[in-house]
């Protein structure tokens, strides 16, 4: 049972709270990163589809605390931009390590296995979009039609995956197992208590999230698309940039592409959560915007990979830049559409 959310009046500053909660929440998902990643090592596991999947659930794990302490605070609008911005962010942190990767080109590296994660991530989030757009069109439900479908949809585009991986999947190199739970009880006690950290540090995230968005007059949807976001998005870009220092350039992208594809299921269990109906249909409209530009995103993610060319030709390559075209166009749009 998550904590109960702490009152406005006993706030000392919501900007306050919001760092303070912000830099427990990143140092708790580095760590639930970082071991997820050795419990799939030392149980055979490292490098397999088995082990990508874990990673990027785990570096999910602070989209899920804390919005679902947010629509148990009543701010469903912060939880579904959240999801949406770290879609965004996460697809935005992959273009700048594109476009700041040296000769040749990183995209060129990757495995057509991370398309197939690309097209999966393109059809969760638009089966999410479809939600908001049908929300008033449908007969309400206690559960929404769409955090059903995506749940259905992720998990078999997981069984596809599993039976399409490349051998090693996700072209990373199989470490020799040890004997079978080697060293397990480290990383187990440290992910449970990062778990257990973020699941008290994310009440306070969301409620002075929310706090900043009143005191600001911005919509909370557009804080949870960009503040809470980017805070929640944190251990991927930790571990992206391990991977990246590793010459790992297939496992970075597959865990951005698979938190992204991760991320929409968790609208089920806040959907689950919330109260009055379902979930997609409380929300702003505008906030589609943020999902539509990260459908886009992908696009142009998955246009970049399909390019085998190795040698850049541009100081700034196209692909990267219109990436972040798009993320800063999205973030102004959602800002004048929902205030």
């Amino acid at each position: 049972m998550l904590p109960r959310p702490p009152t406005r009046e006993a706030l000392l500053s919501p900007y306050l709270t919001f760092l303070l909660s912000a830099v427990v929440v990143v140092l708790a998902g580095i760590r639930l990163a970082q071991d997820g990643d050795r419990i799939a090592d030392r149980t055979g596991l490292g490098g397999a589809w088995v082990g990508a999947i874990l990673v990027a659930a785990a570096t999910s794990l602070p989209e899920l605390a804390i919005d679902a302490s947010a629509v148990l605070q009543g701010a469903p609008n912060l939880a579904v931009g959240d999801l949406f911005g770290s879609s965004m962010f996460n697809l935005l942190v992959l273009a700048v390590a594109d476009q700041l990767t040296r000769q040749p080109r990183m995209a060129s590296r990757f495995t057509v296995n991370q398309g197939m994660v690309g097209v999966l991530g393109i059809l969760v989030t638009t089966l999410a979009i479809l939600g908001i757009a049908t929300a008033g069109l449908l007969p309400p439900l206690r559960v929404g039609w769409a955090p059903l479908a995506i749940v259905l949809a992720y998990l078999a585009g997981a069984r596809l995956l599993h039976f399409n991986r490349p051998e090693p999947p996700f072209g990373a190199v199989p470490e020799a197992p040890g004997p079978a739970g080697r060293g397990l009880r480290a990383p187990i006690l440290g992910f449970a208590a990062a778990a257990a950290v973020l699941l008290l540090a994310a009440p306070f995230l969301a409620s002075s999230a929310a706090g900043i968005a009143d005191r600001l007059g911005v919509s909370r949807g557009f804080i949870g698309l960009l503040l809470v976001a980017i805070t929640t998005s944190l251990p991927e870009v930790v571990v992206t940039i391990a991977s990246v220092r590793l010459g790992a350039f297939d496992l970075a992208a597959g865990n951005l592409l698979g938190s992204n594809c991760f991320n929409m299921t968790i609208l089920l269990p806040l959907d689950l959560l919330h109260r009055g109906g379902p979930l997609l249909g409380a929300v702003q409209p505008g906030l589609a915007i943020a999902g539509l530009a990260a459908v886009a995103m992908t696009a142009v993610v998955l246009l970049d990979l399909l390019d085998r060319s190795e040698r850049r030709f541009w100081r700034v390559e196209p692909a990267p830049a219109l990436v972040v075209v798009i993320y800063l166009m999205a973030l102004f749009a959602v800002h004048r559409v929902t205030g």
